[in-house]
Order: C-alpha cells, then sequence, then structure tokens
C-alpha cells in the first residue's frame, strides 16, 4: 500500500507541476463580448475548421518534429540504454523498462532512419496493457526475484512498485546529478535533464522518501530562483512539502486548481478549477475521516491566468483571425494567499521554462486573482450610490405611508363619484394610456401622456395637498404601482402597440439569453453548431430586428401624438418642453442603471468569473448622458446595449424635421420623409459595400467580409438604422390622417398580410443557408449591400402594416391577441426591462462555478427565468425611479400644457 500511494504521489506531483504551468486566466474582449458573442462563436466554429488543413500542413508537421526531437531526443541520446544500471543490466520483461527502452529506441531510429513512429504508438500500448494488467489483477501481491519480474503484466507492474519501495542504494549519488547548478530564467536547474530522470525511474532501486526529496528540491529551486516575495515562496514551499507528505490541506492546493480536461479537439480552451474548493476549511474526505485533517497553514486563493501557447505564426494567425484568441489557454489554479499577482506571474513562468520544449516557451499572461467575498469591501462611490439608494428607499415608504394613511382614507370618506381610472384624460375629456410605458410614447406632450390630473368635482372641505405632500407623493409605491399595473385602456387607443412592445422585449431577452449564457457551458460550440444549423432558429439568431420593431413604435406613436397635439394647438408646440420630456423620462432612471452597474454590480458577483469594475463607465459615463455613446465605437462604449438608447433620441431629436412638413403641406412632408428613407437605405448599403461587411453579426455575405467592422460602422451608427423609423412616422401620419378608420377589401386585407408575411419571413429566414456554421452559402458584395440596405426598412414596413391592419379594425385573431389586456402592464414595463435585464443575465451566469451543459430544455427554463426576474426588477426599478421622476414632471410643468390652444 505504500508503494502505491507514493506512485500516486509521483502521478500528482508531476500534474501539480503541469497544473501550475498550464495556467491561464480571462482577457477577453470585454466590451466586444458583450456585444457579439454570438458573432465570437461563430469565429470559433470556423477556427476548427481552418486550423484542420494547416494541422495535416508539412509545415505543421515539420514544426511538431522539430518540436519532439528539440524536447526529447536531445536527451535521449545522451543516455546509453547499456548502461542504465551498472551493478544490474536490465534483462527482464518489467513493462516501465520495455516502455521506456521501446520509446527512445524509437525516437533514435526516428532521428537516424526518418521512419515511421508507429513503434511508439506500440510502447505506449505496452504500457497501457500493462496498467490494465495489474487493475484486473485485482491488487494480487507480484512476487518479487531479485529485481526482476515474472512475465505477467500484474506481476511485472506490481514488482515494478515493490521495487521502488524496497531499494534504497545509489540513489543520494544521483541526485546532485540531476539537479546540477541552478541555472536559466526564473530558478531553472541545467543539470536535470531526461536522460537522468530515465536512469532513475529504470534502475528499479528507488527510496520514495528520496524520490520526493528530489522533486521538492526541483521546485523549491524554482520558486528560491525567482525574485517573488519571501512570504510567497515560503508559503509555496509549503504547499510542496505538504504534496510530499500527502496531507489533505495541501492536496486541497492540488485538487481546486484546473486539470486537462476532456474536448480538447472541440477547442475547449477554458479549464476550469474548483473556487468553492480553493476557500474551504475542509473537504468532505476530511469529514468523513478519510483524509486526516490539519490545520491549514498556507490560506489559498483563487486566481484566473493565461497560458500562451508556442504556436507556429500560421497557427497564430488563424486563431487571432477567427477566434479573437492568438493561442492561449483559460484556466483556474489555487494558489497561495500571501502571493501578488507579480509573484505569481514569475513562479509561474519559472515552472513553465522547465518545460522541455526546445527554444519553444510557455508564458503565463496576465493572472488576476478574484476578491473572495469574506474580503470584499466597498468602494467610497459604491458607499455614495448606496446611501443615494437607501434615501430613496426611506423617501418611498414614506410617501407610500402618507398616501395610504391620509391620501386615501381622506378620498374614500369625501369624494363623490367614481374616479377615473389613473386620472387621466385625452383631448376630449377621456382618459388615455398612462405614461408609464416604454421610451417609444415616452415623448408624450404632457396633455397627451396622461399627465394632465382628472379631478372630480369636489367638495369644498375636500383639501388638496401641499407642494411638499405632492412631492412625497410622487414617490408613494402604492399610487405608482397602481398606475403600472392597471388594466384599463381608453376607447380609440392604439391596443395592439401594447402586445407587440412585450413580445419584441421578450425576443430581445431570448435572444440575449443565447448569447450570453454560451460562454458559461461546457459544450459551447457543440450546442451552437447543432442550434444555428436547424431552420426554426433563424427565428432567435435574427432577434436582432426586434430592435427594428422598438425604432417603428417609436417614429409612429411620436408622430401620431405630435400631430394630434398641434391640429389641438393649432400648430403651436413648446419644443423646449417637448425635448425635456424625453430626456427627463428617459434619463434619470438611466444614469441610475449606470451607476449601480459601475459601483455595486460588481459586488454581486463571487467566483471565477468575477472580472473588475467597468472602468469605461466610470470615464465615458457623460457620453451616455449626452445620448452620444454609439459615435464612438465598441471600445468606449458603456453598457454594450446601450447603443439602441442613443439611437432612439438622436431620432427623436430629428422627428420634427419629418412630422412638421406633413402638418402644413401633405405633398412637402411626403418628399421630406421619401429623401430621408432614401439617404437611410443607400447609406447602409454603399458602406457595407465599400467596407465589406457581412450581412450578419455571426456571418454572411462575401467569405472575406470584415465583421470586425459591422458594429461599429453599421449596427450601432443612427445613419443605418433610420430606415424603420421613418417608416414608422409616416404610418402615424397615415393613421393620424384616417383617425385609425379604414375600410378594407377582403382581398386586399389579405394581399397586405400576404406581402407583410412575405418580408417578414425574408428577412428572418433568408440567410439561414449562408450563417449556418456546415458549408455555408456565400454572398456577393453587391448582394449583401443590398440586404444590409433593404432589410431593415423591408422589417419596419412589415411591422407598420400590423399596427395598421390592427389599429383600423382589419387585424382579426391577431389584434384580438396583441390587445390582450394582460400586456397592457407589462408594456409600460418594457423600458426598464431593457436596462436591467442583461445584469440580470450576468449576475446569474457569472455565479455559476462550473459549466453547464446546455440543451433545448435548458434554454427554454433560462429564458423564461430570465424573462420573469427581469420584469419583476423592472417593476421595482420603474416604482422606485421612473415613476417618481415623471410625477415630479408633472410639479414642475404642470401649468405649460394650458398655455397656447
Amino acid at each position: 500500500m505504500e508503494g502505491t500511494r507514493f506512485f500516486k504521489f509521483v502521478l500528482k506531483s508531476i500534474v501539480f507541476l503541469t497544473v501550475f504551468g498550464f495556467a491561464s486566466g480571462n482577457n477577453l474582449r470585454y466590451q466586444e463580448y458583450m456585444i457579439n458573442p454570438l458573432g465570437n462563436l461563430q469565429r470559433k466554429l470556423e477556427a476548427q475548421k481552418a486550423i484542420q488543413p494547416f494541422l495535416s500542413s508539412k509545415p505543421f508537421l515539420e514544426w511538431t518534429s522539430q518540436l519532439s526531437k528539440q524536447s526529447l531526443l536531445k536527451r535521449a541520446n545522451q543516455v546509453d540504454l547499456r548502461k542504465l544500471n551498472d551493478t544490474a543490466p536490465v534483462t527482464d520483461s518489467n513493462p516501465i523498462n520495455t516502455f521506456l527502452q521501446n520509446i527512445l529506441g524509437q525516437f533514435t531510429n526516428t532521428s537516424q532512419n526518418n521512419t515511421s513512429s508507429n513503434g511508439v504508438g506500440n510502447a505506449f500500448q505496452n504500457l497501457f496493457n500493462g496498467v490494465l494488467g495489474s487493475l484486473s489483477a485485482g491488487g494480487d501481491q507480484a512476487k518479487a526475484s531479485n529485481g526482476s519480474q515474472n512475465g505477467s503484466p500484474a506481476g511485472s507492474f506490481g514488482n515494478f512498485l515493490q521495487n521502488i519501495t524496497q531499494n534504497t542504494n545509489g540513489i543520494g549519488n544521483l541526485i546532485t546529478s540531476m539537479l546540477g547548478a541552478s541555472g536559466g530564467k526564473g530558478g531553472a536547474t541545467s543539470g536535470m535533464n531526461l536522460g537522468n530522470i530515465l536512469q532513475l525511474l529504470s534502475g528499479g532501486n528507488v527510496d520514495p522518501s528520496t524520490i520526493g526529496n528530489i522533486l521538492m528540491s526541483f521546485l523549491n529551486g524554482a520558486v528560491q530562483g525567482t525574485n517573488a516575495s519571501t512570504a510567497c515562496q515560503g508559503d509555496f514551499i509549503k504547499v510542496i512539502k505538504g504534496l510530499q507528505n500527502m496531507e489533505a490541506w495541501a492536496l486541497k492546493f492540488l485538487d481546486a486548481s484546473a486539470k486537462i480536461p476532456t474536448d480538447l479537439l472541440n477547442l475547449n480552451l477554458n479549464w476550469y478549477g474548483s473556487y468553492d474548493e480553493c476557500y474551504s476549511d475542509s473537504t468532505f474526505l476530511e469529514s468523513f475521516g478519510i483524509l486526516h485533517n490539519t490545520q491549514t497553514p498556507v490560506k489559498g486563493q483563487y486566481c484566473n491566468t493565461n497560458l500562451n501557447l508556442p504556436l507556429p505564426p500560421e497557427v497564430k494567425g488563424i486563431l487571432t483571425v477567427a477566434l479573437q484568441n492568438s493561442g492561449f489557454i483559460k484556466a483556474g489554479i489555487c494558489f497561495p494567499k500571501s502571493c501578488s499577482t507579480d509573484d505569481l506571474l514569475q513562479i509561474v513562468n519559472a515552472f513553465l521554462y522547465n518545460i522541455p520544449l526546445g527554444d519553444n516557451k510557455v508564458t503565463a499572461w496576465p493572472i488576476t486573482c478574484p476578491v473572495p467575498a469574506e474580503e470584499d469591501t466597498l468602494e467610497t462611490d459604491t458607499i455614495v450610490v448606496v446611501i443615494i439608494l437607501a434615501i430613496f428607499l426611506v423617501i418611498i415608504l414614506e410617501g407610500t405611508l402618507y398616501d395610504v394613511i391620509i391620501t386615501i382614507r381622506s378620498k374614500r370618506n369625501k369624494e363623490n363619484g367614481k374616479p377615473v381610472e389613473n386620472g387621466e384624460v385625452a383631448e376630449n375629456g377621456k382618459p388615455i394610456e398612462n405614461g408609464n410605458t416604454f421610451p417609444e410614447n415616452s415623448y408624450k406632450l404632457r396633455a397627451e401622456n396622461g399627465n394632465v390630473q382628472h379631478i372630480e368635482p369636489e367638495k369644498k372641505h375636500l383639501q388638496k395637498p401641499g407642494i411638499f405632500g405632492r412631492l412625497v407623493l410622487c414617490f408613494s409605491a402604492y399610487t405608482n404601482g397602481k398606475k403600472i399595473l392597471g388594466t384599463s385602456q381608453p376607447k380609440g387607443s392604439l391596443t395592439a402597440v401594447n402586445g407587440i412592445r412585450f413580445l419584441s422585449m421578450s425576443w430581445v431577452i431570448l435572444g440575449h439569453t443565447l448569447a450570453f449564457v454560451l460562454g458559461s457551458t461546457s459544450n459551447m460550440l457543440q450546442y451552437y453548431n447543432k442550434f444555428v444549423n436547424r431552420a426554426a432558429s433563424e427565428a432567435i439568431v435574427n432577434a436582432l430586428f426586434s430592435v427594428d420593431t422598438f425604432f417603428v413604435l417609436s417614429g409612429l406613436l411620436t408622430s401620431y401624438l405630435l400631430l394630434k397635439q398641434m391640429k389641438k394647438s393649432k400648430g403651436w408646440i413648446n419644443w423646449g418642453l417637448f425635448y425635456f420630456h424625453r430626456y427627463w423620462r428617459l434619463t434619470p432612471v438611466y444614469m441610475i442603471v449606470i451607476g449601480m452597474y459601475v459601483t455595486i454590480y460588481p459586488h454581486l458577483i463571487f467566483g471565477p468569473k468575477r472580472g473588475k469594475p467597468d472602468e469605461v463607465c466610470r470615464e465615458s459615463w457623460w457620453k451616455n448622458l449626452l445620448y452620444i455613446d454609439n459615435f464612438f465605437g465598441l471600445k468606449d462604449l458603456c453598457l454594450g446595449w446601450s447603443w439602441y438608447l442613443n439611437n432612439d433620441m438622436q431620432f427623436y431629436i430629428l422627428s420634427p424635421l419629418l412630422i412638421v412638413p406633413f402638418f402644413f403641406n401633405q405633398i412637402v412632408g411626403i418628399i421630406v420623409s421619401v429623401c430621408f428613407l432614401l439617404a437611410a437605405t443607400i447609406t447602409p448599403g454603399v458602406l457595407s459595400y465599400v467596407k465589406n461587411l457581412p450581412a450578419h453579426t455571426i456571418g454572411g455575405g462575401p467569405k472575406d467580409a470584415d465583421r470586425a467592422a459591422y458594429f461599429e460602422d453599421y449596427y450601432i451608427v443612427p445613419y443605418c438604422r433610420m430606415g424603420p423609423y421613418i417608416c414608422g412616422v409616416i404610418t402615424g401620419y397615415i393613421l393620424y390622417r384616417t383617425k385609425c378608420k379604414c375600410r378594407m377589401n377582403i382581398f386586399v386585407n389579405l394581399l397586405g398580410w400576404a406581402v407583410a408575411t412575405a418580408m417578414a419571413c425574408g428577412c428572418l429566414y433568408g440567410l439561414h443557408n449562408t450563417i449556418r456554421p456546415d458549408n455555408p452559402v456565400y454572398l456577393s458584395k453587391e448582394v449583401t449591400a443590398l440586404y444590409n440596405g433593404v432589410s431593415r426598412t423591408a422589417w419596419g414596413a412589415a411591422v407598420c402594416w400590423v399596427i395598421f391592419a390592427c389599429s383600423t379594425g382589419n387585424g382579426g385573431f391577431i389584434n384580438t391577441l396583441l390587445s390582450w389586456k394582460a400586456f397592457v402592464p407589462l408594456s409600460r414595463l418594457t423600458y426598464c426591462a431593457y436596462l436591467v435585464h442583461p445584469l440580470v443575465m450576468y449576475v446569474y451566469y457569472y455565479n455559476w462555478n462550473f459549466p453547464l451543459y446546455m440543451t433545448d430544455l435548458d434554454f427554454v427554463y433560462i429564458f423564461l427565468g430570465n424573462l420573469m426576474v427581469s420584469y419583476g426588477i423592472a417593476f421595482i426599478v420603474s416604482i422606485a425611479f421612473e415613476s417618481p421622476f415623471m410625477g415630479l414632471e408633472k410639479i414642475m410643468f404642470g401649468g405649460l400644457g394650458k398655455k397656447k390652444k
């Protein structure tokens, strides 16, 4: 048993060296991953195909051959197999000895005769058979006979273990020759070579304590040869000594560190260790008494490191283009707590330097160590944000108590008649939609968005609350929640918009669920490859069109409501209030979410994937405040999904140029809108052709398309995304002119639905054969430019038909579905849901300490959870921040809407 125990220790020590060397961390391009994770997955799949021809090419084979010769053949030639043991020549059938002789002989023959290396495989097979034989023997002890073994594999392997535990002669003399003088980088030991190791193992006279001392001396030399701090070196040496003595606390360091996993052929470059075990005080084996529990002299810390492989330039080029990864492995390692990242870089690279790869060296950089939960501290700015949130909470509690105890009870006793739901009136004195909606109708003017309080005639003894009371009531969770959850809709409202808004937001969350979760799965490429090859998957992969639906809604409602207000006021509009209302409606809750993202969000994640606070948002938040962040590229984009808000605000600023001409002259309005629409269609087509852009974030288009430029030069810039917004403006004008009344022949109606359906399906499914991973069809630059120029406007036109048909009584059962009252409160939460849903996903995914094996059932389950939690948090955010600021605006500008009628 002692021999078996020692043999396991030797294997674990080798793994320990490998793991501490082959460690890697997270060097992702954060912003690019957040905004285009599916594109990165597509590049990974293409990398597999791109690398395959190279792996069988002559340059790669020559490189691997040269690498093996430099690392093994050079040292093998230094060994004379006839003199491996002067006192006891190797004449037996020991499988270990046979394996060593065969493999060295094959390398020698290969170098001399340049023949096949099949013998190496046979040697490995012989050793494997010997090991299997020893295991199948049921643990029977083999009989030793003066260092020779019987013919059975089990006996040979058993005697090998027995010999290395019984003979101690001649080992001490090898220590000096094996270790030699310390030299090389980072304490590398120049005297240690493969020949000495082979002589030691094949001699059969090994003392476990002596071989442990040799390994310990080697590791100590590597550690002490660095410039790491004294405390770090001391703790490393303690861990090494603990492994030598098979102590449980030291084995925990090894067990919690990443191992070389399976599935490497599928580019599994994420090697997780065990975050929890690294920080645990004891393991279950210690609790059960299987391992002896001792006090841990060295405290561990979990760190992520990058292992940069010595790949040929050809391979690095392929990986850089296809994977945005020049050839590194990412893994987590349990290191001593006393070591800084600089200490770890020196020590790990000292180990890596000793890997026998000739002139090819492996390096580790960078190394990052996430802060564990028990050591997490709040920064000053985080404390400030927490205090601000606490103040909001106190005000909300006060406002709610004041509302419930005083106002509600007073209304019940003193008011006569049934109050109008939500207290909102339109131009005809009838209630309209509540203003707590997604930004598409947040621009509603005071008289059109329900900001005029409808007050029934009240008795003289009823007292209105003062200015202070009204301010406090703005923060009442009771009143705000009642408004949000109300389902009543006024007659003549565009009720189908509520369903379209909620379903589109669900579509956004569905697409982001797939894109964001795959990075935390163990079968990322396999599942993605299988998923994308299905034709039905295009409805999810092309969830990008959901954003164009919101552009349509924004343009339609802006046009429809502004024209109605201009008619009521005879063309006069307070343009300052027009813009201020929009800015005030969106910005406060937007800035609060950014503040929580920068300060509080990092403290909600504890695990291998915890990163540092987003420094981009710390420096560039003012760009979001001005809604210009999308003009500075992905590198400076704060909140990857905020590009939509920037575009929508920019469209809103330009909207009077499109809408006002319609009010004064229909022909002029049509000409202006057509000019804008042509510009918004031709511009993306020209940019796509000139810059050779793909047709989708994950591919399509020309084979050599520049995918890196797709987001910055096309996807997030307003001059390429305005087409659907203009379609919405035109549709809003048509609804205004027709007053939502249009009798349509049934055949014309069916034709309209058929054309809209065909356009939408063409946009969604037209690219399937071009973006599928298996044998994609490549498009010409001209066809790709046409698709990029027309597709989004075509999708917008299809959505406009749905809204027009439903609003004019031609929608049938589709209008019934989209007008379901349950969609009303959900549609009001859409803006806040859009702001918070990626953070909900990241907090959930990044707290996984181990990857998930993804299936379709998991995908559906996770999506439903993301949808429910996102809307639940959106409800809280809307009550706490969005609704109060809308109420404050009523107090500040309550009388301006009554002027100049």
